[in-house]
């Protein structure tokens, strides 16, 4: 029992630092996993770039392999997809030839495209998801996450109607990176810790960005002494629209089965020293730090590389599509009506940032950088938490969760949800706060 108590408070401790505690870094308050990935991204960049190029080009090669291989292969599982998804990894494969190389169409070259996709989304990605990987495994196989979920089970369950370690996965993506927290409930779903309708609703209500990439926004926007207000309002939408997308289909729809053996919560008291008493026996049933640290990260390079082609073939065409067609524009012209009865500046801008977020979350604060004060601020919240967008989190959605399985024509209708249920409030909060902060 000793030995399982200094493994758990040993390992929690690690885990709670590395993710969770807040730090003040530079004059912005950050988390030693944020600030040890950007380390890395300032200090070897083309070293990331190239890895991240052969993580797509090892991913193809094993995608084509598991298609006509007839052996069934454990191992390579995260490779073995649809087609479509294998003929978008290809497609993935090619533009990053064009991205690294920097030859091809200059269409593809613009810094805008290039850089977004291949600087900021993909080499990201690649970087975040084994080295999170390796704290998350050690934090969720020493006891945090039973630590975590019977502590929080009375409030997940009855609002959101996901085990209460789904707030393990959430708290991830708000102080991490969405993309790690999706590792984690790929790894959870895949043990049978979650069901499909579980998963179903940690991926596509509570994936959003960090609280870091919202002070990004804001910062974009000009308006970062905003930021206490503008997190508030990214919050409380989250949880506002989790609260009913659970509740209504395609969501509720979703079967609640087990792709392998079922290990729910335990129904225990929400006690900490419960919670306590828990995650020290599991603590003590775990192997070696080392081996689990060596697992996860190795399971991540398998995952990252299994994903990003995905990510640079549908981001690519889905901003190549927002900067070079009005596409968007037409699409937005139904919200038009709506935010002239509203009575809200810029209509025009903040129709066409509404739903160019498919595209890519930080493309509406570009569009509306010389607005109005309440525009800014209605944008700033309203693309933060409406989640689904098509340049990264859409297809690792899909790709990583096709067994439940998310489908495209699923997120589409979850972001027009989204969209329909943050509109009105997103208007009164920022209405609220121009009323706070009038002279």
């Amino acid at each position: 029992m000793k030995k399982g108590k200094i493994k758990f408070i040993l390992t929690f401790a690690v885990g709670f630092f590395f993710f969770l505690f807040p730090i003040k870094f530079h004059g912005e308050w950050t988390v030693s996993f944020d600030i040890f990935i950007k380390f890395l991204r300032k200090n070897i960049p083309l070293t990331l770039s190239y890895y991240s190029f052969f993580l797509i080009i090892g991913g193809v090669i094993l995608s084509f392999f598991t298609l006509f291989s007839k052996k069934k292969n454990n191992s390579l599982t995260y490779f073995k997809s649809s087609p479509l998804i294998i003929l978008l990894r290809t497609i993935g494969l090619l533009f990053s030839i064009f991205f690294v190389l920097k030859i091809g169409p200059s269409i593809l070259l613009e810094k805008r495209i290039s850089h977004t996709i291949w600087d900021i989304l993909v080499v990201s990605v690649a970087t975040i998801i084994p080295i999170g990987a390796i704290f998350i495994n050690i934090f969720t196989n020493f006891g945090g996450l039973e630590f975590i979920g019977v502590l929080a089970r009375p409030l997940m369950r009855p609002l959101f109607k996901i085990p209460g370690r789904g707030a393990l996965d959430a708290i991830t993506s708000w102080v991490g990176s969405y993309s790690v927290a999706l590792y984690l409930t790929h790894n959870l779903f895949h043990s049978g810790k979650y069901n499909k309708r579980e998963v179903f609703i940690i991926a596509t209500a509570f994936s959003t960005v960090s609280i870091g990439f919202v002070g990004v926004v804001a910062s974009t926007l000009k308006i970062l002494n905003y930021f206490p207000y503008i997190f508030v309002g990214y919050f409380l939408g989250t949880v506002y629209t989790a609260f009913i997308i659970v509740r209504i289909p395609p969501t509720s729809k979703v079967k609640d089965e087990y792709i392998t053996t079922p290990d729910p919560e335990p129904e225990v008291k929400p006690t900490i020293k419960e919670a306590y008493r828990i995650a020290v026996k599991k603590a003590e049933k775990s192997g070696s730090v080392f081996s689990i640290s060596l697992k996860g990260f190795f399971d991540g390079i398998f995952l990252a590389s299994s994903i990003i082609g995905t990510i640079v073939a549908v981001g690519t065409i889905s901003l190549l599509i927002a900067y070079h067609t009005k596409f968007f524009d037409y699409l937005a012209i139904p919200f038009i009506p709506i935010y002239k009865l509203l009575n809200v500046p810029n209509v025009r801008e903040i129709s066409i940032a509404t739903i160019i977020e498919v595209a890519e979350m930080y493309l509406p604060s570009l569009i509306c950088i010389n607005t109005a004060l309440f525009t800014k601020l209605f944008v700033a919240i309203m693309s933060t938490t409406q989640l689904i967008f098509f340049s990264s989190v859409g297809p690792m959605i899909i790709d990583m969760f096709k067994d439940v399985p998310i489908k495209f024509s699923h997120l589409l209708i979850l972001f027009l949800e989204r969209t329909l249920l943050l509109i009105p409030f997103t208007y009164l909060y920022v209405k609220l706060i121009m009323v706070l902060i009038a002279p």
